[in-house]
């Protein structure tokens, strides 16, 4: 049932879900405006991307990967006894739909339902960035980039933390357990701790690393459910009154790709009741795990005797707090000692906010930051951040919050010079940084696992802050953190083998980590635009150090990568006969291919060709129906495209990848898609993230190929100093009319309005009198400097 804030509904006993679509995608506290209520009135909440997630026991979610200072569950439940506005508590990050369904006999009258903003409100066709078209479809796949950004880029502040902590501790509703950095290198320890269950019960996480991988035994002691403060819709099934559960995992249940093994539930031999303290106390000694109440224990069993997928359960890692669904309660008086010896590890009476918040990463975000998606994992993906930075430069101009997720990096900076690949957001990087960057689990233990895990997302992420300079213009952020960014490229650079010339990451995102095609055409491509960034602040020596290294890593690239009987870059030397899109992407747009070997690397990208975009490589099996098609490499390959004038290429994949996007009402969100399957559906089903800027690489594209602005190649182009109107793409995809514009970091916007009427082009352009630019198309070029506005006509014939 569409509705809007002055339209109001009622659901009865005959009548008892109302479905709300709000046409794109949301984030916010949920509220709900009561006019009247009679009789026993609960309702079950539902949210979710997708139309079909309504239908779903747990709608799209839930979510454990992660805290992300938002609710776990996308299913809440709540009791109305009266008319006005209530909110729930826990962030909602992303959706579309949402759905409330009465579960009792009475009537309730909501005169609004909606969500206070987390997000800054922005008008999505009134930005300070702009595209418009002829083409109704490029029009609105070029918002599609532009929302996913908008509600991935949040406030510092603006997500709130998630406990309420007091004298009586910390009040945690049921979320994902919230870990406490400090007990990452715990193992055989003894947690103890007071609990008040307030509703339902509340849960426990033990032997649970702080970084990857980000899982562990989940414990939940389940109260009484007393009839009359028990929800109608409580899953007794899975939390069966006065029970303990035990689990191994994320969560109780699975979820796509975060597996979980619910292995046993117990009975507890006295009744718990709420708002009543037990003091609960979990034992690790070896294999075993034993769980008490009030000194009674309920079980000790060995962990060696449940499966889990063939390996055995790990008991070292950290410990923390949380609750399934609905659930709510107190902790207090928290103590970990050693079980061999009880030597005290730790104790916190958890009434301290200041203490508390920060330490179990639930405090409100520390910066303004982008997140990877609005509702998962909303997290600080390094790597991800790449197409966002550029989306936000051609749409949002959100400069402050870009700015911001650079400086959150650097705050997590080791002293070595690596970033974390993903760091949460409601943790202090002062203090927890050192247990997220060696506290893994199994193999990964002790070990600094930013070294092994996704090594080349540090090349994008140097890439993403090139990009951010190069569009703002902000050279003095670029000079007041010069010397972090720098001893980060050193770190990078350590990786390149002075045997080969290649960079021997241990893995790898782009392709595998060692001598990697597309990550070192990737390093190549940062390297220059450092050059070009340390030319911009005056640091010639370390121009000059860039530019070289790019030019010995590109001499080494044509000599061991590139096969000339395939006529492509291997993916490695260890895969000579395989080839990826990020590599044909990459070598491509790096320059570190030539022009016959441009040429000869698109020939071969039909192969590579899947459903409505391009697999990632020839490893991916073309039969295999759960192939997912990523329009993050998709989108590297668009840029690759569009810089060789392969327009009607471009265009294709451009209207094939991306249309499905805006197509189907039950799946649109107005945003950019995290994966899609080769049907052109969300490829992960209803755990897809639906507003994925990684996906977003359009919005960028379209106003810089299409419409043809962009910035001057260089360190001249910074800011849009020198800048270039060349819509050479848009004239062959056969566009009449397109607009475009972007902000400067010269007190005003850059603007291209062109159009064709029959085989005359008219172009007006706007510009700040203090820049430069060069408007190019075929043999026509039109040198523009010293004038706030430019026009003139051409007979394109």
């Amino acid at each position: 049932m569409p509705v809007n804030p002055f339209q109001k509904f009622q659901i009865t006993a005959s009548v008892p879900v109302a479905t709300i679509d709000y046409g794109s995608e949301v984030a916010g506290y949920p509220y709900f405006n009561v006019e009247s209520v009679s009789g026993k009135v609960q309702i079950e909440v539902k949210y979710s991307e997708q139309f079909d997630g309504l239908s779903s026991n747990f709608s799209d979610g839930p979510f454990p990967i992660q805290v992300a200072l938002s609710n776990t569950y996308r299913v809440e439940t709540f009791e109305i006894t009266s008319p006005g506005e209530f909110q729930a508590y826990l962030l909602q990050g992303g959706q579309r739909w949402q759905s409330i369904r009465l579960l009792t006999d009475g009537t309730v009258t909501f005169s609004a339902v909606g969500f206070k903003a987390s997000v800054q409100k922005l008008d999505i066709n009134n930005l300070p960035g702009s595209f418009q078209s002829d083409d109704d479809n490029l029009n609105e796949i070029w918002k599609l980039g532009a929302r996913a950004a908008s509600m991935a880029c949040v406030e510092k502040g603006s997500q709130k933390a998630i406990w309420d902590v007091s004298d009586d501790g910390a009040f945690v509703r049921g979320m994902r357990a919230g870990i406490s950095f400090q007990g990452a290198f715990f193992k055989d320890y003894t947690l103890e701790f007071t609990t008040k269950i307030e509703r339902g019960g509340i849960g426990w996480a033990i032997a649970h690393p702080i970084a990857s991988p980000a899982k562990g035994i989940q414990l939940n002691l389940v109260g009484n459910q007393p009839a009359n403060t028990s929800f109608v819709n409580t899953n007794t099934s899975l939390t069966p009154p006065n029970s303990i559960l035990l689990a191994y995992g994320y969560s109780f249940v699975n979820v796509t790709t975060l597996t979980s093994y619910m292995l046993d539930t117990f009975n507890v031999p006295q009744d718990i009741q709420e708002n009543t303290w037990y003091t609960v106390k979990s034992v690790l000694s070896g294999d075993y795990l034993a769980v008490s109440i009030n000194n009674t224990q309920v079980f000790n069993v060995s962990l060696s005797s449940y499966y889990i997928g063939g390996t055995s359960i790990p008991t070292a890692g950290s410990f923390g707090f949380g609750g399934w669904q609905d659930q709510s309660g107190y902790i207090k008086d928290v103590s970990v000692y050693s079980t061999a010896n009880g030597t005290a590890l730790y104790q916190n009476s958890m009434t301290n906010s200041s203490v508390v918040l920060a330490e179990y990463g639930v405090h409100e975000n520390f910066e303004s930051i982008c997140l990877d998606g609005a509702k998962r994992d909303r997290t600080v993906w390094l790597g991800d951040y790449y197409h966002t930075s550029r989306i936000i430069g051609a749409s949002t101009s959100a400069y402050d919050i870009a700015r911001g997720t650079l400086q959150f990096f650097l705050d997590w900076q080791l002293t070595d010079g690596v970033f974390p690949y993903d760091p949460p957001i409601g943790y202090d990087p002062s203090t927890a940084s050192n247990a997220f960057a060696t506290g893994g689990g199994g193999q990964l233990a002790g070990y600094e696992i930013y070294d092994i895990i996704l090594p080349d997302y540090q090349i994008l992420g140097m890439i993403s802050f090139c990009n951010y300079v190069i569009t703002s213009g902000d050279l003095t952020f670029a000079s007041q953190t010069w010397a972090q960014w720098k001893l980060h490229t050193e770190w990078v650079l350590s990786w390149v083998s002075p045997t080969i010339g290649l960079p021997v990451f241990t893995l790898g995102f782009l392709g595998p980590g060692n001598s990697s095609s597309a990550i070192s055409c990737a390093l190549i491509q940062v390297l220059n635009m450092m050059a070009d960034v340390a030319t911009g602040i005056n640091d010639t020596a370390s121009a000059l150090s860039y530019r070289s290294f790019a030019e010995n890593i590109t001499t080494a690239v044509n000599s061991l990568l590139w096969n000339p009987d395939l006529g492509v870059y291997s993916v490695s030397p260890a895969s000579p006969n395989d080839f990826s899109v990020a590599s044909i992407a990459f070598c491509i747009t790096s320059g570190a291919a030539n022009s016959t070997q441009v040429a000869s690397s698109l020939a071969a990208l039909p192969s590579l060709q899947l459903g409505p975009g391009y697999k990632d490589s020839t490893t991916v099996n073309s039969s295999d129906p759960s192939a997912l098609i990523a329009p993050n490499t998709n989108g590297f390959l668009l840029s690759a495209l569009l810089s060789q004038n392969q327009s009607n290429t471009a265009l294709a994949l451009i209207k094939s990848l991306w249309t499905p996007m805006i197509s189907n009402n039950e799946t649109s969100s107005g945003a950019s898609w995290e994966y899609m399957g080769v049907i052109g559906d969300p490829g992960y089903g209803l755990f897809t993230s639906l507003s994925h800027p990684w996906g977003g690489a359009p919005t960028y594209l379209l106003t810089e190929w299409v419409a043809g602005l962009r910035s001057a190649d260089g360190a001249a182009g910074i800011g849009y100093k020198n800048w270039i109107i060349g819509p050479e793409a848009g004239i062959a995809m056969n566009l009449k009319n397109v607009t475009a514009k972007v902000v400067t970091a010269f007190g005003g916007s850059l603007e291209v309005d062109w159009n064709v009427q029959g085989t005359t082009m008219n172009v007006n352009i706007q510009a700040p009198n203090t820049t430069s630019g060069v408007f190019v198309l075929g043999k026509t070029k039109k040198v523009l400097q010293g004038e706030s506005s430019y026009s003139f006509s051409f007979s394109i014939s």
